[in-house]
């Protein structure tokens, strides 16, 4: 059993407050699913506006995807409104979702020299941390599942807080698992 049949029937609430299953998002096509660190953190705002980016090209490939966070239905929506994000915003109020998915909170020596880098080049980009949501420590992480969710196709798990995974990665994922549906003739 892997993690996506484990969190298939895990239910969350997005933005405005409507319940979903996991495997309503991956049943019409891939997913990149986006657990975010915090909904008030910088790192999260930068990661959301950076896809929002690329909202367009993971639209075009038939693909979606989802941020999730920890808090509740307001923070989530706040947070899109804050981010600007075309995409869905779910919430949990549950940490086992992202240990289930292998996404710890951890501490390194190196870690605030790397966050502090990085927290002050989103600073100068205009990218502020407002309200604090879930644990502070707490990493993100980027799964894309393919179309029917039956496997993972690619992950990325933040080591530190600054790790995020870039916008062009994701869409580069999601566009090799399109390509593979439209290859073996499933589309």
């Amino acid at each position: 059993m892997s993690r996506v049949d484990v969190i298939s029937n895990e239910r969350v609430l997005d933005d405005r407050h409507h319940l979903h299953e996991f495997q309503d998002f991956w049943r019409d096509g891939p997913v990149a699913l986006v657990f975010l660190p915090q909904f008030g953190s910088a790192f999260g705002l930068a990661q959301a506006r950076e896809l929002t980016a690329h909202f367009d090209e993971v639209d075009a490939l038939g693909a979606q995807v989802i941020l999730i966070g920890i808090g509740t239905s307001i923070q989530g929506f706040t947070f899109r409104k804050r981010a600007g994000s075309r995409t869905p915003v779910m919430a949990t109020q549950d940490h086992t979702l992202y240990r289930t998915m292998g996404l710890a909170a951890r501490r390194r020596w190196l870690n605030p020299i790397r966050n502090t880098s990085a927290f002050l080049d989103f600073v100068r980009a205009g990218i502020y941390p407002y309200q604090r949501t879930g644990d502070p420590r707490r990493l993100g992480g980027v799964i894309v599942v393919e179309r029917g969710g039956r496997r993972v196709t690619w992950e990325h798990r933040a080591r530190y807080a600054a790790d995020l995974a870039a916008g062009r990665d994701v869409v580069a994922a999601l566009r090799a698992v399109a390509a593979q549906r439209v290859t073996a003739g499933t589309d």
